[in-house]
């Protein structure tokens, strides 16, 4: 089958922005031009591509078509260095978890941003258990999660393990744990959790108590700033990274909830199995800036 890369071209843009009006301000068309390249495309593929909602969502039978126009366009710009000027064409994709975008991932990234002034970066935030399927999905050309197998058609890298401490305000810690941390005091004490796909503090109560099934309060802090001053100001205890609540720990605004417990996350770059000097070139980036950054995986 032979593919118009322009009716490609525009489903990448409606599934990016999530609206048919917003894709034709992007691709410099009129919305009816939009329209028209999606049902031609649809017809020719013989099946739905969009779904028609607020905002517009691929389908699954999308997803393999907007990993090959990602790919494509990727290559495009290596080619022919001036397609890299065309705006959001030159905008690179990239799915990463929101403690190492935080802490280490932009120092990562500075050189390599300033050595490509005419490309821009999007980073799509997500859980680290959930990056990797963006990947696999088409939305991105790379992802930093903790899953350490590569997937058929893509490439894993170690990047190395990131340190977590489970934190609260002294004030918090002697009100709900006095006598430590319980299974009793966690069922009372309200934790903090970054939003609904992160099953870190879970993870960590099951491990630290046995907990087969952990069911607790909890408040959904989903920002990186406000996850540490929420701890600070007492809201609740959880999981922080560790180079982001050093300071806090030092000056005792902070203690270890679980000091018999270290946690480490350990962290991967996925990406596309291309022969591609721009994702190699953002890949060395990220790994060099992690050596730096991150504890050395086991």
């Amino acid at each position: 089958m032979s593919l118009d890369f322009s009716l490609l071209e525009c489903l990448e843009a409606v599934a990016t922005e999530g609206s048919f009006d917003k894709a034709a301000t992007t691709l410099a068309i009129t919305q009816s031009a939009v329209s028209q390249r999606i049902r031609a495309l649809e017809s020719q593929v013989g099946t739905p591509l969009l779904f028609r909602t607020r905002p517009v969502r691929p389908t699954p039978a999308a997803q393999p078509l907007l990993r090959f126009a990602r790919q494509t366009r990727l290559l495009a710009m290596e080619v022919w260095p001036e397609m890299k000027a065309a705006a959001t064409q030159g905008q690179l994709r990239i799915a990463v978890n929101g403690d190492s975008l935080g802490t280490w991932v932009l120092p990562a990234l500075k050189d390599w941003v300033h050595a490509h002034p005419e490309l821009t970066l999007e980073f799509v935030v997500d859980d680290q258990t959930q990056t990797q399927a963006r990947l696999r999905n088409g939305e991105v050309l790379g992802s930093i999660g903790s899953e350490g197998r590569a997937t058929k058609g893509f490439l894993v890298v170690p990047l190395g393990q990131m340190p977590y401490v489970c934190v609260a305000s002294p004030e918090f810690a002697q009100r709900y744990f006095p006598r430590g941390l319980t299974i009793a005091a966690a069922q009372r004490a309200p934790a903090l959790v970054f939003n609904r796909r992160d099953a870190l503090q879970a993870d960590h109560l099951a491990r630290c108590l046995d907990w087969a099934e952990p069911r607790f309060p909890h408040h959904f802090v989903p920002a990186y700033e406000a996850y540490l001053e929420a701890a600070i100001l007492g809201y609740g205890y959880g999981m922080s990274p560790l180079a982001q609540c050093r300071a806090a720990l030092k000056d005792g605004l902070l203690v270890n909830v679980t000091p018999q417990m270290p946690v480490a996350v350990p962290l991967y770059w996925h990406t596309w199995q291309l022969e591609s000097e721009l994702i190699g070139s953002l890949g060395r980036a990220l790994v060099a800036g992690a050596a730096l950054a991150l504890d050395a995986l086991p």
